[in-house]
């Protein structure tokens, strides 16, 4: 019984999203294990063309310009909520491979957003991916507690589509 509870846990995906103690944004929290080595975790997480396979609501991902030595890239995401105008957000991304994506917004419309992505080495050769994000709301007329479950559960839908991508890279 106990294997089967660690088992369940393990495989869980955790997200929660709080207000911002400035109050002018909210805090997203994501974490999700995957049975995947780091390296594969992390070029999934970079792969533009992985992102609407994640995301069901990413409409589109390009990168607008990168450091030669790869150490940044400044990216531009679409997405398009059910029920709300499409989204559209420019940030830019500083990486330490393998273990950290720290992000901040530059344009678009998405006034607020900043946070990281880590990786984890776990034993066994899995990866705990942690997630925080910083973020405005582009819709200030939706009341929080909606914009909140929202988020929410898009955090659980993308970690759950990286778990998922991750899984299919490491077969292949």
């Amino acid at each position: 019984m106990w294997a089967v509870l660690i088992l369940a846990l393990a495989s869980s995906v955790y997200a929660e999203v709080s207000p911002d103690p400035g109050g002018t944004a909210g805090v997203v929290r994501g974490r999700v294990d995957i049975e995947a080595p780091p390296a594969v975790v992390w070029n999934v997480i970079l792969d533009c063309s992985r992102a609407r396979r994640m995301a069901p609501n990413v409409q589109s991902c390009k990168v607008l310009d990168r450091a030669g030595d790869g150490s940044w890239d400044v990216r531009e995401m679409v997405v398009a909520p059910p029920l709300v105008p499409k989204v559209r957000s420019v940030f830019r991304s500083s990486y330490d491979p393998v273990k950290r994506i720290t992000f901040k917004c530059t344009g678009g419309d998405v006034k607020i957003c900043e946070g990281e992505w880590r990786l984890v080495a776990l034993p066994g050769g899995g990866t705990r991916v942690h997630y925080t994000n910083r973020a405005s709301s582009p819709f200030p007329s939706l009341p929080d507690s909606l914009t909140r479950e929202a988020l929410k559960s898009d955090m659980i839908r993308a970690l759950k589509g990286l778990r998922k991508e991750c899984l299919s890279a490491a077969k292949a």
